[in-house]
């Protein structure tokens, strides 16, 4: 029987051999799942089996997870326990975990009268590794409870699990048993492990004790420890194990960049680069990455001009972050340019890219050109309908927006996200879009899709909400969603109340604000309300709050236009 999940070949338990296509005829390659399928529920399931394990060793993969469900029901109800572990380790390896499959694993595990460490490890591991943290770590205690003995392929998962759950207490309680069972000593990778899983959880004095009692120390324990350190701001720290490290490899100086690109200091992050012996694409990434990420998008272009002159090989990343400088710069010359550089380089069908250009142009008031980018792509991800949609709602084309929206929703591998709906309520609040139709999709993202609002969604619909003169309604929606002390949440019901100019409204608002301590340090509302009583010829009341301004410093800016500027930097 097979003791571990096959990375290339998944063995079928017996020497009978049976040919995909003496199975399947002639049918074409796109439609063979399809044909497997209907049969597995029919007489000939275990030829259809074989057929089925033939086609995944020859690398065609179904499109959707139910072939995969067939095929681990009727390996296990034929007890071929060693191919139900192959074809779990498929599942996660190729990213077809879904919450249907797990069941069916869950059903199949606790089936077996007896599972080993084995059938144990496959489930916990399946677990971490397409996220379902605590899941995992509950199936590791109850085997942990079990008669069971646990290996370090069972520690190891479960130290993963507590790393990105942050659970520093779990994870010193599993490396007191660890070092009580032995399995510590001279065993590298839980030794790697145990370094990372401090250094994610803040504990870097724990990790460097790990790091320094380790017998054998390979390439990743060196790399974890000088992640730990850059994750931690220890650069000083990181730089002494960097320097005493017999052979940095590029995950070592990546990881040292990130860490200086991130406190900010971009001097020294371009010192390693300049000293990595083969830097790749992926370490100039980092720092443009960082000027993009930093909104300093003229120091970006500028960086991505030394790129090209330093001749780094341009991938679909760096053309992505360098767009996204470009899309808040709307220099359009620019965008023309880095998307001729994609043409050329075979790149333009990327998603990656794809999506970047569509954000691009529709932030550049070019809408059509996002379209045609979104129509043309060969797939599309659900970044990729989300940045049309948002083109959408950036131009005001809320028809277009939400009839994207609906051909979104008839897409069988998508659905719509937190950052979907965003766009729609924003769309919505910001044209004049009948209000039911607005608390529509709110009430459907809540309802369909189990999405939880952010304080992002309530505001787009305190703002639709307070445009139309519902301020009561708007109010409620504060309270009723836990926003009540939520000083921004209030603060764009005081902007819709001044677009309305509602003065009654917005005097209760800023009382409300008051009382969470938000107006003090607030220049917004004393300008608001300075304006909102000038309005109304309450000059007493202006001339109160103008002092007050006075007193504190605060001023109203000059307001100047994105062509002036624009006018301002070609002259220099």
């Amino acid at each position: 029987m097979l003791r571990f999940v096959s990375n290339k070949v998944i063995v079928f338990p017996t020497s009978r051999v049976y040919s995909r296509r003496s199975y399947v005829g002639s049918t074409a390659s796109s439609n063979l799942w399809t044909t497997v399928v209907p049969a597995l529920a029919q007489s000939g399931a275990i030829e259809a089996l074989h057929a089925a394990v033939e086609l995944l060793n020859e690398g065609d993969k179904p499109h959707d997870t139910s072939p995969l469900v067939h095929l681990l029901r009727v390996s296990g109800n034929h007890g071929y326990v060693s191919l139900c572990r192959q074809l779990h380790g498929y599942v996660v390896k190729n990213g077809f975990v879904q919450t249907r499959v797990f069941k069916f694993a869950d059903e199949l595990f606790d089936e077996m009268s007896d599972p080993d460490v084995i059938s144990w490890n496959s489930l916990i591991s399946g677990y971490v590794q397409s996220g379902r943290f605590h899941e995992g770590l509950s199936l590791f205690l109850e085997l942990h409870r079990s008669d069971v003995f646990p290996n370090e392929f069972s520690f190891t998962s479960a130290l993963a699990a507590c790393a990105r759950l942050k659970l520093s207490r779990l994870g010193a309680c599993i490396h007191s048993k660890i070092v009580k069972l032995g399995i510590e000593k001279g065993n590298v990778i839980v030794g790697n492990c145990l370094i990372d899983m401090y250094g994610k959880c803040g504990s870097m004095d724990d990790a460097v004790l790990v790091f320094q009692f380790m017998e054998e120390k390979d390439t990743v324990s060196w790399n974890a420890i000088v992640a730990s350190c850059s994750r931690n701001g220890k650069l000083e720290l990181g730089l002494w194990f960097f320097h005493q490290m017999p052979n940095p490899d590029t995950v070592t100086y990546n990881e040292l960049i990130d860490a200086f690109v991130k406190s900010g200091d971009f001097i020294n992050a371009f010192q390693i680069l300049s000293s990595m012996p083969n830097p790749n694409s992926s370490s100039w990434n980092t720092i443009l990455t960082g000027y993009v990420n930093g909104d300093q998008f003229g120091e970006a272009t500028d960086f991505f001009t030394k790129m090209h002159s330093s001749g780094v090989r341009f991938d679909e990343y760096s053309l992505s972050i360098v767009l996204a400088a470009i899309a808040d710069l709307a220099v359009v010359p620019w965008g023309s340019l880095i998307h001729s550089c994609a043409l050329k380089l075979g790149l333009e069908s990327r998603v990656v890219v794809a999506s970047a250009l569509i954000d691009m142009y529709s932030k550049c008031g070019m809408l059509k050109h996002a379209q045609l980018m979104f129509w043309k792509m060969p797939r599309k991800n659900l970044i990729a309908w989300n940045a049309m949609i948002a083109g959408y709602a950036r131009n005001g084309d809320s028809t277009e927006a939400m009839k994207l929206f609906n051909q979104l929703k008839q897409e069988r591998f998508l659905k719509p996200d937190r950052f979907t709906f965003l766009n729609l309520l924003a769309v919505c609040s910001h044209c004049e879009v009948p209000m039911e139709i607005t608390l529509g999709y709110f009430e459907m993202m809540i309802n369909e899709y189990g999405i939880k609002p952010s304080v992002e969604h309530c505001c787009s619909l305190i703002r639709a909400m307070a445009q139309r003169g519902e301020i009561r309604q708007a109010k409620k929606v504060i309270q009723e969603f836990g926003f009540r002390f939520n000083g921004v949440a209030w603060r764009v019901l005081l902007g819709a109340c001044s677009a309305r100019k509602d003065l009654k409204a917005a005097k209760v608002v800023v009382a409300k604000m008051v009382a969470l301590g938000e107006a003090d340090e607030d220049e917004y509302i004393y300008i608001v309300m300075s304006n909102l009583y000038a309005y109304h010829e309450r000059w007493r009341e202006v001339s109160h709050i103008r002092k007050i301004m006075r007193e504190k410093g605060v001023e109203k800016e000059v307001g100047s236009s994105w062509i002036q500027e624009q006018n301002v930097a070609s002259q220099l």
